[in-house]
């Protein structure tokens, strides 16, 4: 499939247009590389480290999101599991080393795995990998759904042996939160055994249903922000399938709308490093040259739709210059979601007249840190077992509204606490959320919605998601010298990272995918993302 040429028609592909075929699409995504990830297999294995004594089950647990399609059917014939004290599962775990040899595990997220989860997800609410998958004893075994009604069916029948049939799942977000509304269970800082509680891991789809783009607002799903492009609109028409010739069966309807299988989020990390390791991590014979880093600029650009920074209330008097600045977030959840890894924040410089400057915060350095970080990441905050009277707030930044000095660096994030609430970067002892600031959609009120979706760590703020618009605001105060000349040049910028310092250096132990990942990070640290800038003058007050 092309995409159009738009001097032609803007419903219809072009024989030089971009290839945006489904395969073609996906196979430089990030669900394609959901096993080859790096840092998901670091984390996993740094998980199985800190507890053996529960490593067939993590793995399992991690593989049936990462490589459902080999784990579901290792599950559902009884080939190719383990069963040792460490897999709690009655019928064995399903393993990363078998993972490996697998081809249907390393393909990640696959077609026949998104497409042939039924309709289940509609009946309940289904998440953390419970997804159904029928067997091939039930009666539709090997059907295929898709969005669109009343398939031509007989080509797929004879060239692969299935069945395609409309699913009203396939446009639904609830199709979605089987695997990205994901609760990982807790275990006891002391006696490292599950306490029979969860955390919430990420929950964008729950987040999503309680803002203005949920099902009671506008109904904007995930699929339709997720699986876009920008060129292709939704008249573009298409058969979505060729012949195995190449060719083009005419009597095949034309449909509409065309779903891009590109599927961007908000890594562009992982992107980058499978551009930049590709003979290393297997992709060279499967990926040429440029394809991700062709899905990492789509990702940067859906990244600048994400986010406003608007400046306000701008004056200068005596020594003093007073600013506010804005966020807003577009998105149909949390800003930043998904992994608690990720972190969101704002840098601020002010230059005089002269091109003096004389505030500056938050900018990251060449490596994408920021000089708290130094902090953040000192032997006691990394530190995985933490003494009965650990300070915690020395290993992060409390949320901030007043801005006054350069350390006061706005950073929006989720801050894990164990079951000694003390902070953690292990994922199963999390337990609760010491700071999660993140700055909601809109529509989102923290008085209904669920206890483990609400804003911590923001009393005080008055103005944190004031009237449920899904903003923030930040007050800005500074002392700037006395020479100094207006008017003051402010340049204010909002960044984004997918896996902030202290997740990356929480990431070690002895395992090869851990020490890839290290080295692989260091050559490759994180990138700071712009989401949003704002550039504003403020002269004196007369």
């Amino acid at each position: 499939m092309r995409s159009p040429d738009p001097q032609v028609s803007e419903n219809q592909p072009s024989p030089d247009g971009e290839d945006i075929s489904p395969f073609y699409d996906w196979k430089s995504s990030v669900m394609a590389n959901a096993f080859t990830d790096p840092y998901f297999r670091a984390v996993m294995k740094h998980e199985t480290e800190v507890f053996p004594h529960l490593a067939g089950f993590i793995e399992d647990t991690c593989l049936t999101c990462h490589s459902p399609m080999a784990r579901t059917h290792a599950h559902q014939t009884g080939v190719s599991l383990v069963q040792d004290e460490s897999c709690l599962l009655e019928d064995g775990c399903y393993r990363a080393d078998q993972a490996l040899e697998d081809p249907s595990a390393r393909e990640g997220i696959s077609c026949t795995a998104c497409h042939q989860i039924t309709d289940s997800v509609l009946d309940q609410y289904v998440h953390s990998g419970n997804y159904e998958i029928v067997d091939d004893n039930h009666p539709d075994a090997f059907t295929i759904y898709g969005p669109y009604q009343n398939p031509r069916g007989q080509a797929m029948q004879n060239q692969v042996g299935f069945t395609p049939e409309y699913g009203m799942q396939m446009e639904d977000s609830r199709h979605c939160a089987s695997c990205h509304d994901l609760y990982t269970p807790t275990l006891d800082m002391v006696t490292d055994e599950p306490n029979g509680e969860v955390f919430p891991e990420q929950t964008p789809y729950t987040e999503w249903t309680f803002s203005d783009l949920g099902p009671d607002g506008a109904n904007v799903s995930c699929q339709q922000c997720h699986m876009a492009r920008e060129e292709i609109s939704d008249s573009y028409q298409t058969r979505i399938a060729v012949m195995a010739n190449g060719e083009v069966n005419l009597n095949w309807p034309e449909r509409s709308p065309y779903f891009p299988h590109v599927m961007v989020g908000g890594n562009t990390w992982l992107l980058e490093t499978l551009e930049l390791f590709r003979e290393e991590l297997g992709r060279a014979g499967i990926n040429e040259e440029g394809e991700f880093a062709a899905t990492a600029e789509l990702t940067r650009e859906l990244l600048k739709t994400s986010a406003d920074l608007v400046p306000a209330n701008q004056s200068f008097s005596g020594t003093e210059l007073a600013f506010d600045l804005t966020i807003t977030n577009n998105t149909g959840h949390k800003l930043p979601t998904s992994f608690p890894s990720r972190r969101m924040w704002v840098a601020t410089r002010v230059t005089d007249s002269e091109g003096t400057v004389v505030f500056d915060s938050g900018f990251p350095d060449e490596s994408y840190q920021l000089p708290l970080d130094a902090a953040f990441t000192s032997d006691a905050c990394m530190a995985i077992k933490k003494p009965a009277d650990f300070d915690s707030l020395a290993c992060y930044q409390p949320h901030i509204n007043l801005v006054t000095a350069p350390e006061d660096v706005p950073i929006y994030e989720v801050v894990m606490g164990s079951t000694t609430n003390a902070i953690t970067h292990v994922l199963l002892y999390a337990s609760v959320s010491l700071k999660d600031n993140r700055i909601p959609p809109s529509g989102f009120d923290a008085s209904v919605v669920p206890p483990e979706i609400r804003p911590e760590g923001v009393d005080g703020d008055s103005n944190f998601n004031l009237n449920n618009a899904g903003q923030d605001t930040i007050a800005y105060r500074l002392s700037v010298p006395e020479t100094a000349v207006p008017p003051f040049s402010v340049e204010s910028t909002l960044y984004y990272h997918s896996i902030r310092p202290t997740f990356v250096d929480a990431a070690h132990g002895e395992h090869p995918w851990i020490r890839e990942f290290e080295t692989i990070a260091s050559i490759n640290p994180p990138p700071a993302e712009v989401l949003a800038s704002a550039n504003f003058t403020v002269d004196a007050v007369e």
